[in-house]
């Protein structure tokens, strides 16, 4: 938590609400890059489209529930090491899919390259956002829960200071 020391409580309540909606944040950029990683698989399988689709979801699918497979369970008692060799399989098997795709694709050097390095951006970016995820979501689970202080704004603009037990 943010020290109650700092001069401005609006700038107080700003980072504590920031601290709040981050999380929710890259979780879902997470999902997004798995939507991302499952179109290129879709793109660059040349499988028909009905075996595709359901492959691409499959597999995306499966990841994301092998790499959060540790949020089942108290990390204190038990944490497998294989969530991040998950992520990291995954992300260089979408890195070679988009290659593969690219090395088909007739368009010039310039612009396969343009492409690959924006997809190739969203996929390593989601594969950061999910190690470090994965990390905090671990760090925090394996915390003792303890009394944290909450800044809440009365009518005057004021913080005060409370206590609230974690659940």
């Amino acid at each position: 938590m943010l020290e109650q020391n700092t001069s401005n409580p609006s700038f107080i309540i700003l980072l504590e609400r920031i601290q709040r909606v981050i999380p929710q944040i890259m979780f879902i950029w997470i999902l997004l890059t798995y939507i991302v990683t499952a179109v290129i698989s879709i793109y660059s399988i040349p499988l028909p489209l009905w075996l595709k689709i359901p492959i691409s979801i499959i597999i995306q699918g499966s990841r994301f529930l092998a790499v959060f497979i540790n949020f089942l369970h108290d990390p204190r008692i038990y944490k497998s090491e294989i969530p991040s060799k998950i992520a990291l399989f995954a992300t260089l098997l979408a890195l070679g899919e988009l290659i593969f795709t690219l090395v088909e694709n007739d368009a010039t050097f310039a612009q396969n390259a343009a492409v690959g390095l924006f997809f190739s951006t969203i996929i390593l970016m989601g594969y950061l956002l999910e190690i470090h995820f994965m990390k905090m979501g671990e760090m925090v689970l394996s915390q003792p829960k303890q009394a944290q202080i909450k800044v809440e704004v009365k009518k005057n603009g004021l913080s005060q200071p409370r206590m609230e037990e974690l659940v």
